[in-house]
């Protein structure tokens, strides 16, 4: 499991934003995903946007990405697809770590 700090989760939304990117977090063995583009979002299996306390309760998001395993990150920037399969590697994709 990968640790995610407060600010790094900062940074990333900010990178995110800053480019039109959509982050599509993939969690080990769970439901629903983590979609990160403008804002912070849980996501069901088909992509629609569910209440954040419906997927994962009271939890804030850099503790969900701190405690559940990733199985995958998905990355869409400028009509392109990239694939990791770790947080430690999206984060020094985005130049955070």
């Amino acid at each position: 499991m990968g640790g995610l700090t407060y600010r790094e989760l900062q940074a990333l939304v900010s990178w995110a934003r800053s480019g039109s990117r959509r982050v599509r977090i993939r969690l080990s063995g769970y439901r629903y995903s983590i979609s990160i583009s403008r804002y912070i979002r849980a996501v069901d299996p088909s992509g629609r946007v569910i209440p954040w306390g419906t997927a994962f309760g009271t939890r804030a998001p850099h503790d969900v990405l701190s405690s559940f395993k990733v199985e995958e990150v998905v990355v869409e920037e400028g009509g392109e697809e990239k694939s990791f399969k770790s947080l430690e590697e999206l984060l020094r994709y985005a130049g955070i770590r």
